[in-house]
């Protein structure tokens, strides 16, 4: 037969673990119904604007972008929506590129897309014009 304290310590320490499994399955369940991207602990994922044009050759200029900052899926739907939004472009993103093809019908600086990734948090490294359509 154990001692009297032996049999308090093993129910204390059930207790703790049992404690500390609970939190952590509280923290999952909290983490998954929040998003929980690397972009916000508690932000739920953007929901994707789809432009409504997505033949690239409707555009008449079409850029590719190199973006710094970009990690998660929440990220590309970010910067795809920043484009996407305006109506007058759409653009997709390669994550593990990191690059944002842009088609717009409208000529497009490359202070003016810096300015506006910088705006959602996402630094510009590349800008170039592919071609335009005639």
């Amino acid at each position: 037969m154990q001692p009297l304290w032996y049999e308090n310590m093993v129910i204390v320490y059930f207790a703790a673990l049992a404690a500390v499994i609970a939190l952590m399955i509280g923290y999952m369940v909290r983490h998954l119904r929040s998003g929980g991207g690397c972009c916000g602990e508690h932000e739920v994922p953007a929901k994707h604007i789809r432009a409504a044009d997505q033949n690239p050759s409707h555009y008449r200029y079409h850029y590719t972008a190199k973006i710094e900052g970009m990690v998660c899926g929440n990220c590309v739907r970010r910067v795809e929506n920043l484009f996407n939004e305006t109506g007058d472009c759409f653009a997709s993103v390669d994550l593990a590129e990191k690059v944002a093809e842009i088609h717009t019908n409208r000529k497009t600086e490359r202070t003016e897309c810096a300015k506006m990734l910088e705006n959602v948090g996402y630094t510009l490294i590349e800008w170039e014009e592919q071609h335009e359509f005639e």
